[in-house]
């Protein structure tokens, strides 16, 4: 009597199922940027009030000159919060919260492949930038693109140089590409619709939120590759 193979076919629905529920999708990271973005967007407008109305409380009560040219300047120092400092801090550190979600996703998906198929090489960054390294990767290694046409690959190359502003220069203009300063400069698209205060970029909830689905957009569709690739592997 011949053996009975007791591994289950390469098209059983139950084994399909368990690898696509292995694969490391990047959609709850994402879902809590999105709401993330909500609530700060909802909340920031309101972080000054408060201060600012005890501030003129104090005004209309004080007598002393001095006491109250000193209120005075504090409430310009919040103005000067609300309508520069809190957008640059918040809504920058979400830009680099947006591609660090992104790389770490990128870099999941990677691992996530070259374990399932027991491929030998795995992804290192090198001495390239995160992107190009990814690029390259994907392309000749698991044989697909990183992103899907040109377009997304500049909004990402965008969203990756105002993360390094931010980070290492300040988020200083003069630091970065000329055609991205173009960009800045014209407001060419929602992204890159922000504010220049004192030679700093200043990011907002509609840059940000621009961002979030472009990545967010990339991402999905690559992970759509690349798990098509997975299963590809183990059904051979």
């Amino acid at each position: 009597m011949d053996d009975i193979d007791a591994s289950p076919p390469s098209n059983d629905p139950f084994s399909l199922l368990d690898q696509l529920s292995d694969f490391p999708w990047p959609a709850a990271a994402f879902s809590e940027l999105r709401r993330y973005v909500r609530v700060v967007n909802e909340f920031l407008p309101h972080a000054t009030i408060q201060q600012a109305v005890r501030l003129k409380a104090q005004i209309k009560s004080e007598v002393d000159p001095v006491a109250i040219g000193e209120f005075e300047s504090a409430l310009e120092n919040i103005k000067v919060d609300e309508l520069t400092v809190l957008p640059r801090l918040v809504w920058g550190g979400v830009l680099v919260s947006v591609y660090a979600a992104f790389e770490y996703g990128i870099e999941s998906i990677f691992r996530h492949w070259q374990i399932s198929t027991e491929y030998p090489f795995q992804f290192k960054k090198g001495h390239k930038d995160f992107l190009s390294s990814a690029e390259v990767y994907a392309e000749t290694q698991i044989g697909i693109q990183l992103f899907l046409n040109h377009v997304q690959r500049e909004r990402l190359l965008e969203l990756k140089d105002l993360r390094n502003s931010y980070v290492h220069r300040g988020g200083q203009v003069s630091t970065l590409s000329k055609r991205l300063e173009t960009g800045i400069k014209n407001k060419s698209h929602f992204g890159l619709a922000l504010e220049i205060i004192d030679g700093q970029w200043v990011a907002n909830a509609r840059s940000v939120a621009f961002y979030l689905l472009e990545a967010e957009r990339a991402i999905r569709l690559f992970s759509d590759a690349a798990v098509e690739k997975c299963m590809l592997h183990r059904s051979t």
